[in-house]
C-alpha cells in the first residue's frame, strides 16, 4: 500500500520510473533504474506516434519496455504489446527486463498478476502486456516496436507484417514507439525516418511520427581520458560534424570515437552515428555495394554533368524480366574509365517494346547490347537464344551487335562488380534511382545461424543490381578484346581534366 504522504508523487510516471523498477546493468548487477537524460527527454516529449533513431547502448529499449510495463501496472484495461525482431529477443525482453522488474518491486506494491506465461502477463486491473514478433489481431493502446531496423534488414516479410498487421490495427489514439539503430538504407524503418526527417517535427497530424534522434556525442559516457593519435581525415570529420550539427566534440569524445572506429571499422557510423544519414550507411556485412557507392560520392565520381561522349559508342546491359521488371544500363568505356551514363526500368513489357525504346527514345549509337545468360527463358520453357534472335531481327538495319553473357558463379559476378565500381563514374542526374537501389542489394539473413549468408536476398533491388553486375561482366568482355596499352595513364588524365572542370 502506498504511503498516503507519497500518493500524489506516484501519480507521476517520471517519479515511478525513477524509483520502482530494478534492472540488470551492463556489468550484470541488480540496480535501481534511473532515467538518463536521453530517456527523460523522450518521456517528457512523447506523442501518439514516436520514431526513435539512436546510437547504441543509450538504454532506449530498456526505457521503452519499462514505460509500457509501468503504464499497464498503473492504469486499468490497457492492452500493451511489444514487437521484437526475433522470438529469442522477445523472450529476453520478457525475462530479463519485465520479469526482473516485476520480481523486484517494492514489497508494498502488489502487481496483481493473474496469469504469467512466456509471452504474456495479465494483471488484476484488466491490463495485460504481450511480447511477440507480431501483434496482428486485437486492439492495443500502447505498442513498442523494438529494434525495427534489424527486422527490416534481416526479415523483410516480418517487417511488412509489422506495418500491415500490427501498426494498421492500432487505434489513432494509441501510443506507438518505434525504436532502433540504423541497419542499412533499405526497408520501412529507413524510409520512415528519412520521410520524418524531411518533413520535420512541426505541424504534425495525429498519425505523423515525431522523430527523436540521439547521436553518439550526446552520451556523456562516450569519452575517455587516454590520448589516442589520429590522422587528418578524422580531424576533418570531427570539424565537419561540429559545424554541421552546431556542437562541440571534446578531445575526450574524439579519443573515444577513434578507439571505437579501430574496433568497428566501417560499422562505426551505423552503430554510433553523428547524423541521421550516417545511421543508414549500410553495413559491409550485409550490403554488397553500399560502401562502394558511398566512396563514389565521396570521390566525386557521382556527377550532375553529362558524361556522354558522342565520339565513343555506347554499350547496353540488360536484366530482362519476362513477367517481372526489366532494368537497362547504358555505359561507355573510355580510357579504362567506366561511365554509367543512363538507365531505364519498366515492367510487364514485351521485347519489341524495349527494342523500340532503345531505337527511338534513346539517340545513342550502340556497339553491343549484352543479354543475360538466362534471357532465353520464357514462360518456363527454355528456347536457346530466343531473345538474341529476336533482338537481332529488330536491329537488323543497324550495326549493333548482341552478346549473351556466360553463366558464372554469383559470388564471382558480385566480386567483379565491386572491383570495377572504383573505376565507375555516374551521371547522377540520370542514374540516381539505379544507385539508390543498388545500395540496398544485400545478403540473406539466417535466423538458424544468426548471421548473414553469402547469398543475395531476392527483392526488387536485385533487378537493379543484376543489371549493373551484367554491365560490369560486359566490361570484362570488352576489355578482353580491346587493347589496353597506356589505358591507366589515359584514365588518370581524363580524371584530372574533369576535376579541373568541376
Amino acid at each position: 500500500m502506498i504511503p498516503e504522504i507519497q500518493l500524489t508523487r506516484y501519480l507521476d510516471p517520471n517519479f515511478r520510473l525513477n524509483s520502482l523498477y530494478n534492472i540488470i546493468s551492463k556489468g550484470g548487477k541488480d540496480i535501481k533504474f534511473q532515467l538518463n537524460h536521453v530517456q527523460r527527454h523522450v518521456l517528457l516529449n512523447l506523442r501518439k506516434r514516436n520514431l526513435i533513431l539512436k546510437a547504441r547502448q543509450l538504454g532506449m529499449s530498456t526505457f521503452s519496455v519499462l514505460y509500457l510495463l509501468d503504464t499497464c501496472l498503473w492504469n486499468s484495461n490497457i492492452a500493451g504489446g511489444i514487437v521484437s525482431y526475433s522470438l529469442e529477443h522477445a523472450q529476453h525482453i520478457f525475462k530479463r527486463i519485465i520479469g526482473h522488474a516485476l520480481d523486484n518491486l517494492p514489497k508494498w506494491l502488489n502487481p496483481g498478476i493473474i496469469n504469467r506465461s512466456a509471452r504474456e502477463i495479465t494483471f488484476s486491473n484488466g491490463s495485460f502486456l504481450r511480447v511477440d514478433t507480431t501483434l496482428r489481431g486485437g486492439a492495443y493502446q500502447k505498442v513498442l516496436v523494438s529494434e525495427f531496423g534489424k527486422t527490416c534488414a534481416r526479415s523483410p516479410q516480418k517487417a511488412e507484417e509489422v506495418i500491415t498487421g500490427t501498426l494498421q490495427a492500432i487505434d489513432k489514439n494509441a501510443t506507438v514507439i518505434i525504436e532502433s539503430t540504423g541497419e542499412g538504407n533499405d526497408g520501412y524503418f529507413a524510409d520512415m525516418v528519412t520521410q520524418a526527417d524531411l518533413r520535420g517535427n512541426e505541424n504534425l497530424s495525429e498519425l505523423d511520427y515525431y522523430l527523436f534522434f540521439f547521436p553518439w556525442f550526446h552520451e556523456p559516457d562516450y569519452s575517455i581520458e587516454q590520448p589516442i593519435t589520429y590522422g587528418i581525415e578524422l580531424t576533418d570529420y570531427f570539424n565537419k560534424i561540429e559545424t554541421q550539427c552546431h556542437t562541440t566534440i571534446t578531445k575526450q569524445q574524439r579519443f573515444w570515437y577513434v578507439q571505437q572506429k579501430s574496433l568497428l571499422g566501417d560499422k562505426i557510423k551505423q552503430e554510433f552515428p553523428s547524423t541521421i544519414s550516417e545511421a543508414f550507411l549500410s553495413s559491409s556485412d550485409a550490403y554488397y555495394f553500399a560502401l562502394y557507392i558511398a566512396d563514389a560520392y565521396n570521390s566525386q565520381r557521382c556527377l550532375y554533368t553529362s558524361l556522354f561522349d558522342a565520339c565513343h559508342l555506347v554499350y547496353v546491359a540488360m536484366d530482362i524480366g519476362v513477367n517481372d521488371m526489366t532494368v537497362i544500363v547504358f555505359f561507355q568505356v573510355i580510357h579504362s574509365e567506366i561511365r554509367v551514363i543512363d538507365y531505364y526500368e519498366d515492367k510487364n513489357k514485351g521485347l519489341e517494346f524495349y527494342a523500340r525504346y532503345l531505337l527511338q527514345d534513346k539517340k545513342y549509337i550502340y556497339h553491343t547490347i549484352f543479354l543475360p545468360h538466362d534471357s532465353a527463358k520464357r514462360d518456363g520453357i527454355v528456347v536457346e537464344n530466343t531473345y538474341e534472335r529476336e533482338f537481332k531481327r529488330l536491329f537488323s538495319h543497324t550495326q549493333t551487335k548482341f552478346f549473351v553473357l556466360k553463366k558464372t558463379d554469383k559470388g564471382i559476378q558480385i566480386s567483379n562488380a565491386k572491383q570495377k565500381l572504383s573505376r565507375c563514374v555516374f551521371n547522377i542526374s540520370r542514374v540516381k534511382p539505379l544507385l539508390d537501389m543498388m545500395g540496398k542489394y544485400r545478403k540473406k539473413w539466417s535466423e538458424q545461424y544468426g548471421k548473414y549468408l553469402d547469398e543475395p536476398y531476392h527483392g526488387i533491388e536485385s533487378n537493379y543490381a543484376d543489371a549493373f553486375i551484367y554491365a560490369m561482366q560486359a566490361v570484362s568482355h570488352i576489355e578482353a578484346l580491346g587493347p589496353q596499352k597506356e589505358a591507366y595513364e589515359r584514365h588518370k588524365l581524363v580524371v584530372e581534366n574533369r576535376s579541373k572542370m568541376i
